[in-house]
């Protein structure tokens, strides 16, 4: 997993890209405490990611959770291929908005 995130106020743009599974678990805190510590929008764009494992999917639950908590609202942008099936599969498209 590689990731980018640009802050813009209380806004965030986000990228993540490459592969997202079990072994980015570790690493995933510090890219949650850049994307989602005090925003209130957070846009994450995943159009470069490739491929999500199940651990993969369920970091995005920290990612729901932390928004929940703190009023916060996330959008996934340019989910397609193996990552938009595994997602919706999973009913993720209800946890968040996909653009």
């Amino acid at each position: 997993m590689q990731y980018t995130t640009k802050r813009d106020g209380s806004g965030v743009e986000a990228t993540i890209s490459g592969r997202l599974t079990f072994t980015d678990a570790p690493h995933f805190p510090q890219f949650l405490d850049q994307a989602m510590k005090d925003a209130s929008t957070c846009a994450i764009d995943l159009g470069d990611l490739q491929a999500i494992d199940s651990t993969g999917m369920s970091l995005f639950i920290h990612v729901y959770d932390l928004a929940r908590n703190n009023g916060a609202t996330v959008v996934l942008r340019n989910v397609h291929g193996q990552v938009r099936d595994s997602l919706r599969r999973a009913s993720f498209d209800e946890l968040f908005s996909f653009e």
